[in-house]
């Protein structure tokens, strides 16, 4: 059985840009199906409530937030790699994009088109982690705009692709390609979005080689099962490394929590803190113990 748990629900588009990286990297993995919005009583002791998706497990450890999920997997399964040529600047520079303007502009399109077939009860939770930005009606009456913009920025990776390279940096995949890839895979959803991919034919060559990395080789797991796994995972002698200009010290209790959207503060003991990570020691009474780590790009630590 791998020891790589992935806790995620097979819509969410984060989670999709994760399965995919896990097929190109041809991993074994185990699947636990998670509620799409909260509560979630399974999860929630392992990462302390922190809501967004996907979450990946190893033992006791628990990453959240796809940018962290990414760089442990690099660690851990370095080959093949997602920086040929060095492309770290790269990969980590487009995800902001694409997972902030760009992913902002696929979900304006999805709930713009699909938002009044939408549960009201998935419609509030969704209100309420984005900090009451969406409005199905206003979303609706600027899908023309919305689909124009996603239009533009999708001709932009057409252009790139038009010497006939494989991926967007070249002959090998990166990064920079999965970054994009997810947001095209939910935008494409809405009829007007994927009637507009089909006026790009390397684009469209393109996404279908992402396509076939597959999801790697998961087996399901239940939520049961994996939180056993952390309770037998002793994570007590864990210690990480806090950086020279840093202001606070390990052991101090700190709050953590995303910068934008899904704003749930998580509390412990601090681990780790440095230009690349934050992690925290979570105690609760499911959990003897947990360490939660988070990618300190986008995210606050006070």
């Amino acid at each position: 059985m791998s020891d790589l748990i992935f806790h995620h629900y097979d819509a969410s588009p984060f989670a999709e840009k994760v399965r995919t990286i896990l097929g190109f990297k041809g991993l074994s993995w185990q699947s636990v199906q998670i509620p799409r919005m909260m509560p979630k009583p399974e999860l929630t002791p392992l990462t302390g409530g922190y809501r967004k998706t996907p979450v990946m497990q190893f033992g006791a450890h628990i990453y959240c937030d796809t940018q962290i999920i990414i760089r442990e997997l690099e660690n851990r399964f370095p080959s093949p790699t997602l920086f040929p040529g060095n492309s770290q600047f790269l990969g980590w520079g487009t995800s902001f994009w694409t997972d902030k303007l760009l992913f902002g502009t696929a979900a304006a399109i999805v709930f713009g088109t699909f938002g009044e077939q939408m549960p009201a009860e998935f419609v509030q939770d969704r209100v309420e982690y984005s900090g009451g930005s969406i409005n199905i009606e206003k979303m609706k009456a600027a899908l023309p705009v919305s689909l124009q913009q996603f239009a533009a920025m999708m001709d932009w990776a057409e252009q790139g692709l038009a010497d006939g390279r494989d991926y967007l940096l070249g002959l090998d995949a990166s990064l920079v390609d999965f970054n994009l890839y997810y947001t095209i895979w939910f935008a494409g959803r809405a009829p007007a979005a994927k009637e507009i991919l089909t006026e790009f034919p390397n684009l469209n060559a393109w996404a279908g080689r992402i396509a076939a990395f597959g999801k790697g080789n998961p087996s399901e797991m239940s939520a049961a099962g994996a939180l056993a796994i952390a309770q037998k995972d002793d994570v007590s002698a864990y210690s990480g490394s806090i950086g020279e200009n840093e202001d606070k010290k390990a052991g101090e209790q700190v709050t953590v929590m995303p910068n934008d959207t899904g704003r749930t503060p998580v509390t412990g003991e601090l681990v780790t803190l440095n230009r690349r990570e934050i992690a925290i020691r979570h105690k609760n009474e499911t959990v003897d113990e947990v360490i939660i780590h988070f990618p300190r790009a986008g995210f606050i630590v006070r």
